[in-house]
């Protein structure tokens, strides 16, 4: 398997931690779907409300949603060397597209996040209507990776046999 420069690096710092990241992405996933699912529907009934705790609301799940997507993606990076390899060709064909969607989801919460906090200091609803359509659709490309992650597991049975052994 061919590693970048930056992933070398990213995987040796790993080996410095006292606990094994890559075990926490099972669990971290799920905040990673849920919290931007409440996150949206906050932010949709902002569109039709003038409850001033609304915004604070969307904004704060939002961020945190963010952090959750951030920490499934350095977490699933963490289990790459060691699921891939166990995969068939099929199965690592799909893992390359997994990751490959895990970090496009990513730069794409990140550019988000920065049109999200541009909101706030520019308070029009049509600014809002856009971050909202977008949120939407960012929450697509969320539920597809949801969807070739659970393949993964359950077709494939990547990471299966690290939490056996």
């Amino acid at each position: 398997m061919d590693f970048s420069a930056l992933e070398v690096e990213f995987y040796e710092f790993l080996d410095t931690l006292p606990t094994d990241i890559a075990l926490y992405h099972p669990h971290v996933v799920h905040f990673a779907l849920v919290i931007p699912i409440i996150a949206l529907l906050f932010q949709w009934s902002l569109l039709f409300s003038q409850n001033k705790s609304k915004p604070t609301a969307s904004n704060i799940l939002f961020f945190l949603g963010v952090l959750a997507i951030f920490a499934a993606f350095i977490t699933g990076n963490a289990a790459a060397p060691d699921v891939k390899p166990t995969l068939s060709i099929d199965g690592q064909n799909l893992f390359d597209t997994h990751k490959q969607i895990g970090t496009y989801l990513v730069l794409g919460y990140l550019l988000l996040s920065i049109l999200k906090l541009f909101s706030l200091i520019i308070n029009k609803n049509g600014f809002k209507m856009l971050i909202t359509l977008l949120m939407i659709v960012a929450l697509g490309g969320l539920f597809y990776e949801v969807k070739t992650g659970h393949e993964l597991v359950f077709s494939y049975g990547a990471g299966v046999e690290a939490l056996v052994h």
